[in-house]
């Protein structure tokens, strides 16, 4: 079953209990409220009957009219009460046809008192040891009426403090329901959640320590059970990753070092020859020059411009290679003082060029001081050379804040290019100007973002023809190398 499920039960028991508390207070506390309105209508019948049997007795003293006008008028009232009680139990049911069954025989006698006093003589022995026989008993049978209010009055006590411990014994049973309820869903939920979180989070920690063959093997059908088994397949997936990744570890090992062959014989075997061409080429100008026509000074200035280039492709293939094999060293770098020091240095290779340098203090990373040295130098290169035809070039290095991340930017209002080619930007070899225009070897851009992308800062441009370029990289602060 599931947990979803095994939640929904227990919460649709813990519900029903509440209601059921919920139902018996609110029956308990009408028949309370029935009760209490019993006995007050009882009180008042008992004080209406208080008040017939004093009135009763008035006229029997005096056989005045006016109390006997006030007993019918109390016997009137006594007949609206009575008839207004309510149902109640069957001892009530029983009192109540007492009472009016009293009250009624009681009448009919206070009417017999009344004819008898109306019709008889004064004197007459008879007529008076008659009417005190009728008033006993007329007192008796309201003295039995109001016993039998007192007796309802009673029992309406009597049912208030039933029903009140009827409420003491359900709530206390649906009390004890939801403690039975609350501890039956804590021992399901400790063995069927807790447990297995516990027992995941084990395997979590044994998995980080390095212990790849751990697993849970659950036999639950419940959504931790599902969670269990693909942490098991995750962790054999995971195995089989690793046992790949060493296979492909050792063959990039072998791999480095056929690389690091490779890199010297390029540095050695190939820049030998390089040089023999460059320098022979060199020595037929300078000790046969006069002898060869323009064609053939040309020819090999032009041999020349080719090894030179070569050289610097090999050489920017070089540096390509140790920007991404490089470890990384996390320190302190102010970017803004090493913008400078390359500002300074370029405008010394060219000192009647007119560059405007707007460098904004207090740019500093935490990043590898020389890959960050060789992206601002490449950076500060480019805008150096593509301002090269610019009046009133202007290049700057700045940060800026957006959704609370902060990115540095290098810009120039130099040549640009189109961005329907921004693709090709950052690749090897991939340039979008003509050498002859703004001479290189396309490889500075690719190496900036091979540098920035080791440190994990995004790289993006905008540009657009004859209006210059912005390169932007967003800052991270770390303190190791991200995995590529």
């Amino acid at each position: 079953m599931k947990i979803s499920h095994k939640a929904q039960i227990a919460a649709a028991l813990m519900f029903g209990a509440m209601l059921l508390i919920a139902a018996s207070i609110a029956w308990a506390n009408a028949q309370v409220s029935a009760a209490v309105e019993q006995r007050r209508h009882s009180a008042r019948i008992a004080s209406a009957l208080n008040d017939l049997r004093m009135v009763s007795f008035e006229y029997l003293l005096n056989h005045r009219e006016r109390a006997r006008l006030q007993e019918k008028a109390v016997w009137d009232r006594l007949n609206i009460l009575v008839s207004q009680y309510g149902a109640g139990d069957d001892i009530s049911t029983k009192t109540l046809a007492s009472l009016r069954e009293n009250l009624q025989a009681s009448h009919q006698l206070f009417l017999e008192v009344e004819s008898v006093h109306s019709q008889g003589v004064p004197d007459d022995e008879i007529q008076r040891r008659f009417e005190a026989q009728l008033s006993s008993r007329l007192l008796v049978l309201q003295q039995r009426s109001l016993v039998d209010a007192a007796e309802m009055i009673e029992d309406a006590g009597m049912r208030i403090d039933a029903t009140q411990h009827q409420v003491v014994i359900v709530t206390a049973s649906g009390l004890g329901l939801m403690a039975v309820i609350t501890g039956a869903s804590m021992w399901i939920f400790r063995r069927d959640v807790l447990g297995p979180i516990a027992r995941l989070e084990q395997a979590t920690r044994e998995l980080t320590a390095g212990n790849w063959a751990v697993e849970l093997n659950a036999n639950t059908n419940d959504e931790l059970g599902e969670m269990a088994r693909r942490f098991d397949a995750m962790t054999r997936a995971l195995r089989d990753s690793f046992t790949r990744l060493e296979l492909a570890n050792r063959e990039l090992v072998s791999l480095n070092s056929e690389l690091e062959s490779f890199s010297y014989s390029v540095s050695h075997d190939l820049r030998s020859p390089l040089r023999s061409m460059d320098g022979f080429s060199l020595a037929l100008l300078e000790d046969h020059g006069d002898k060869l026509d323009d064609e053939a000074r040309d020819s090999l200035q032009r041999i020349r411009g080719a090894s030179q280039r070569m050289g610097r492709l090999i050489d920017e293939l070089l540096g390509l290679a140790r920007v991404t094999r490089a470890e990384l060293r996390i320190q302190e770098v102010d970017i803004s003082a090493m913008a400078r020091e390359v500002a300074a240095d370029l405008t010394r290779t060219q000192p009647d060029r007119q560059v405007r340098w707007e460098i904004e203090d207090g740019i500093r990373v935490q990043a590898d001081r020389a890959l960050i040295q060789i992206a601002m130098q490449n950076l500060l290169d480019n805008a150096w050379k593509f301002t090269g035809n610019t009046a009133d070039a202007v290049i700057r290095v700045g940060q800026r804040f957006e959704n609370g991340e902060r990115i540095c930017f290098v810009s120039d209002n130099g040549a640009g290019f189109d961005m329907a080619y921004a693709d090709r930007l950052f690749g090897a070899f991939q340039r979008l100007h003509h050498e002859s225009e703004f001479p290189g070897t396309g490889v500075g851009l690719a190496i900036v973002q091979r540098v920035l992308r080791r440190h994990g800062w995004p790289l993006w441009a905008k540009a657009a023809l004859g209006a210059g370029a912005t390169f932007s990289f967003r800052l991270q602060e770390r303190t190791h190398e991200r995995g590529q």
